[in-house]
């Protein structure tokens, strides 16, 4: 059987109930106006229209910030919450490994909890009658299987629900977040487990935060934004989309969604992690990288308004952040020099201080982040 995932114009709504503001000035008061004031109901929308297709030997990253609409578009996939409007033709069995413990009862016995999964997953208890050995040797809860469900460790509960959920292999698999099961044996277990169901899937459906794990399974990704599709197509676009809309959020301190024009040409992020005063040059040290991978060359130090060029930038291998965000490059480290006048300590840069970065110095004006650490030193805290 073929499998396919096509969504047109899919739109989600939910009921959501406010109270409105009320000042009490004792619990009577409080009571009254909650009495004689009910909440209004509203319809917020969590996904708006959102349209895209997936097809055999598809690997789709959804990306998105937290909030942006990931898990709620999984669970629209696999059934788990009705679309308010829109088509949505899936072909082919589904998998979700979305929450791993629905349908547990602590009251059970582990081996009952594997037919209570089994049923919440729509499986026959036939079906899962043969699997149960399996399913516990898996887990390494042989010896646990007439024990109730709550006297297991949360790693245990977490062991079992994996073993369950990956006992069938389906078309579509619908996965939020990498494998988090257990210690390390455990682990290595669950992510060979995963590799293999994932290469025997027609279909994988994967939301992380991890883009370098998302640029070395996918071949397609799409973009959400506050509940809407704002890119969809190949993987690499897609990263470079999502870092450009993540870089234009920063950079303005905005939460509103960005039109398509804004997000043209590349953007500049980073952070500022760790700061010291040598013989009065300051030196600064993180990484930054621009949205279309070129090297960025422009630092600038904004203190109480005034700003200061680097001296020079120095360039260091980061692979955990190249590796985090999807980069190629991975000379994305910085160490900076900056020359501030009559600068005896970093505690007289004051609280105000901002970190600018740019393709040149005479156009670094985007903010980069400034670790806690960083601001300590600067306000005297530490």
């Amino acid at each position: 059987m073929s499998a396919s995932i096509k969504l047109d114009r899919v739109s989600l709504s939910v009921p959501l109930y406010v109270q409105p503001e009320r000042r009490a000035r004792n619990w009577a008061a409080m009571l009254l106006g909650a009495a004689f004031d009910p909440p209004r109901r509203l319809h917020v929308p969590l996904l708006d229209e959102i349209s895209f297709e997936a097809r055999e030997g598809d690997r789709v990253a959804v990306l998105g910030r937290n909030g942006a609409g990931k898990s709620t578009l999984l669970r629209v996939l696999n059934g788990v919450y009705p679309m308010s409007s829109g088509e949505m033709q899936v072909k082919g069995s589904r998998q979700a490994l979305l929450n791993m413990s629905l349908g547990f009862n602590g009251e059970a016995t582990v081996r009952e909890n594997i037919f209570l999964r089994g049923t919440a997953m729509r499986l026959k208890a036939s079906d899962m009658s043969d699997k149960i050995e399996s399913i516990l040797e898996f887990a390494g809860l042989q010896e646990k299987s007439s024990h109730r469900l709550r006297t297991l460790s949360s790693g245990q509960k977490m062991r079992l629900g994996f073993a369950i959920s990956t006992s069938v292999r389906h078309d579509i698999i619908l996965m939020d977040e990498w494998v988090g099961a257990g210690d390390s044996d455990f682990m290595a277990k669950a992510t060979d487990r995963m590799k293999g169901h994932m290469s025997g899937s027609k279909i994988v459906i994967l939301a992380s935060h991890s883009v370098g794990l998302l640029r070395a399974i996918c071949n397609k990704g799409i973009v959400l934004e506050q509940g809407r599709l704002v890119y969809a197509g190949d993987i690499i676009p897609a990263l470079e989309h999502y870092h450009d809309l993540m870089a234009l959020l920063r950079s303005k301190t905005t939460t509103s969604l960005p039109e398509a024009a804004d997000l043209a040409g590349p953007l500049v992020y980073g952070c500022a992690e760790k700061i010291s005063l040598h013989d009065g040059v300051v030196q600064l040290h993180g990484w930054i990288t621009s949205t279309n991978g070129s090297a960025v060359q422009g630092l600038t130090l904004e203190v109480a308004g005034v700003r200061y060029m680097s001296t020079g930038i120095a360039r260091n291998k980061r692979p955990d952040v190249a590796r985090h965000f999807g980069l190629r490059d991975q000379n994305c480290g910085f160490t900076a020099s900056f020359v501030v006048p009559q600068l005896t300590t970093l505690a007289n840069l004051g609280a105000e201080l901002r970190v600018l970065g740019g393709s040149d110095g005479s156009n670094a004006h985007t903010p980069l982040r400034v670790a806690p650490a960083v601001t300590a030193i600067v306000r005297g805290d530490a």
